[in-house]
């Protein structure tokens, strides 16, 4: 399975379980996306409430580039960022296969 690595940069609501947090990446160009998802989806780590941490977001691979990868998050878990972007193309070191 592919995750892109992030950072969990904020809690956004922790009134129930699970907590959901607000995380981050660069793509390869170097614009910041944002995402608020729960925090079991993004890290297999308890939950401390300590900011920023590093997280991951689940991903397939749709094309390998020279530098980069082209990579959709909505599989596995239908994830989109707050601008409601799917796709993106992201730095082969932002890449891990688990």
């Amino acid at each position: 399975m592919f995750y892109i690595k992030a950072k969990a940069t904020k809690l956004i609501d922790d009134s129930g379980y699970p907590e959901f947090v607000l995380c981050e990446f660069n793509d390869y160009k170097g614009k910041k996306h944002e995402f608020i998802e729960k925090w079991p989806v993004v890290s297999n780590e308890e939950f401390t409430n300590q900011f920023p941490t590093n997280c991951i977001i689940g991903c397939i691979v749709l094309k390998e580039n020279i530098e980069s990868y082209m990579v959709s998050t909505l599989e596995p878990w239908d994830i989109e960022s707050q601008e409601g972007l799917c796709e993106f193309e992201i730095s082969k070191n932002l890449l891990i296969n688990m």
